[in-house]
């Protein structure tokens, strides 16, 4: 475990990520901390096995030393000396896709999520893709799809709290979520979400400023100057109206404040903010 004097840094993945080729987004998570052990929590899928093997082959394809993957599908299968020593000794812990309702019930109460978070206090680098990245935030969303502006079809949970009261909503672009997410953000006591487009990440580094990397599109919604809804009026199943949103929509090489809900600098051709570090090009606070 690191033992650095503040937290980590946090990577958020919208799912989809390239595992075969360039394997962009997964190389900038490695060049973060120069990771040379990785433990992988496939808790998530319904195919952990395989999910956990294809891991294994991608960041040993980077140059990732050792990858250990903790088949845990149960919440008594986690409390383990070995789990713990993985999590202890590991540069970089990752979450994989499925279902983030599945991941938090096994997880969520057990010693190994919160020596995982005193991990990510300490230094360790927290990465997840699709479910991984949606239970990262807290609160944490779940559901509605396709009728993400029907009332009703859009349910919270608690999620790990790795960046609190930010919704994160992954798969954005492609299973337009625009509608679930803005459900969720004025029916629910957070007013900010991020959605993270397929093979793209948000870099979130220890003081909320985060970068974006991969080919896709990061939504930021700021639902907190909402002027109309009919959210109060219509019944579970009725279609909601909702006006007042405010969008951002970011490309990779962007940095944006999550403090100041405001873009720092953005370049999304080179990636060449002044703050973006030129070697590995990770924000550096």
């Amino acid at each position: 475990m690191p033992n650095n004097s503040r937290k980590g840094y946090l990577v958020l993945i919208g799912g989809a990520e390239d595992r075969k080729g360039e394997k962009i987004v997964l190389q900038k998570l490695v060049n973060i901390n120069k990771a040379k052990n990785i433990t992988v929590i496939p808790t998530a899928t319904n195919y952990p096995k395989a999910c956990g093997e294809d891991y294994q082959y991608a960041f040993r394809q980077i140059g990732v030393e050792t990858v250990n993957v903790l088949d845990i599908r149960s919440a008594e299968e986690a409390d383990t000396p070995e789990n713990f020593n993985h999590v202890e000794h590991a540069d970089i812990i990752f979450f994989t896709g499925g279902d983030q309702v599945k991941l938090v019930e096994v997880l969520g109460d057990t010693k190994l999520i919160e020596l995982i978070k005193k991990c990510f206090n300490n230094g360790t680098t927290i990465a997840g893709t699709s479910a991984g990245a949606a239970a990262a935030s807290n609160p944490m969303i779940y559901d509605g799809d396709t009728q993400g502006l029907i009332k009703g079809s859009v349910n919270v949970g608690k999620g790990f709290g790795f960046i609190e009261n930010i919704t994160i909503d992954t798969h954005f672009v492609a299973r337009g979520r625009i509608g679930r997410l803005t459900q969720f953000l004025f029916s629910q006591s957070v007013d900010k979400g991020i959605g993270i487009g397929e093979n793209t990440a948000c870099i979130i580094a220890p003081n909320n400023i985060f970068e974006i990397v991969g080919t896709g599109i990061v939504s930021v919604v700021d639902a907190s100057k909402i002027s109309y809804s009919n959210y109060n009026i219509v019944s579970v199943n009725e279609r909601l109206s909702i006006n007042g949103l405010r969008v951002g929509f970011l490309q990779a090489g962007c940095v944006f404040n999550i403090n100041t809900w405001d873009v720092e600098c953005c370049d999304p051709i080179n990636a060449l903010c002044s703050k973006v570090d030129k070697t590995d090009g990770i924000y550096k606070p």
